[in-house]
């Protein structure tokens, strides 16, 4: 389940991340993390509490709000969601959700066409989800490293404040790591779901009604006393 996720968001992830949104990333964290490493080298300065190892754990600081800022970097169309499948009934719906469950059924024929426009449709907002968990999780990692350098070499800086990131520090791979773990997990279902529901038959349209469409239906004998 996790491979086939990982080789869904690999394929799609250069299709669904156009190079307008690839530049977009690239000014934004190349802006972001000196203003951020400056930042904090002037603080420094400033507070005469500058030395080598803060500089290291700065850089790493900078690359953490870096790599934070791009998650709310536009990488898709303007206001992208999960669109709602008008001409499927919610019945059907709910059946197509008890797909990507845990203990799912197997796909019946004549929910086919609705899941397959269901997977083609939440693919690639999986996949902009995907990336932005691995954004926090970048962010984190580069956080935690400067506070462990931070520790390393100046542990009196470290206890007077620096090292809180510690506290928080650990929100972001919850936050990242789970929506990194869900997007991929459901990637793999739902191409379970479309490998499977591929091969089964195309179910013909309902034949239509006979008859002439709002034309009372019942009997047409006239009842005695009534007129023809």
């Amino acid at each position: 389940m996790w491979r086939l996720g990982l080789q869904v968001f690999r394929a799609r992830l250069p299709e669904v991340v156009s190079a307008r949104d690839r530049r977009r990333l690239v000014v934004v964290g190349s802006v972001v993390t000196p203003l951020a490493v400056a930042g904090l080298l002037v603080v420094a300065a400033l507070t005469d509490s500058w030395s080598t190892g803060f500089t290291v754990a700065a850089v790493c600081f900078g690359l953490a709000i870096g790599g934070f800022s791009l998650v709310f970097c536009r990488i898709g169309p303007k206001g992208w969601t999960i669109p709602a499948l008008p001409t499927v009934d919610w019945r059907t719906q709910e059946q197509i959700a008890r797909y990507s469950g845990r203990r799912p059924p197997a796909v019946v024929p004549e929910h086919r066409d609705a899941v397959l426009r269901t997977v083609e449709t939440n693919r690639d907002v999986l996949v902009r989800s995907s990336l932005q968990g691995l954004f926090l999780l970048g962010s984190w990692l580069f956080g935690v490293l400067g506070a462990v350098v931070l520790a390393v070499t100046d542990p009196g800086s470290f206890a007077s404040g620096h090292g809180l990131v510690f506290l928080w520090a650990p929100f972001w791979p919850v936050v990242g790591g789970l929506s990194h773990a869900v997007a991929v997990r459901t990637l793999g279902r739902h191409e379970q779901l479309r490998q499977e529901a591929s091969v089964l038959p195309d179910t013909p349209p309902p034949s239509p009604k006979r008859g002439r469409p709002g034309a009372p239906g019942g009997s047409k004998l006239a009842l005695p006393g009534e007129d023809g």
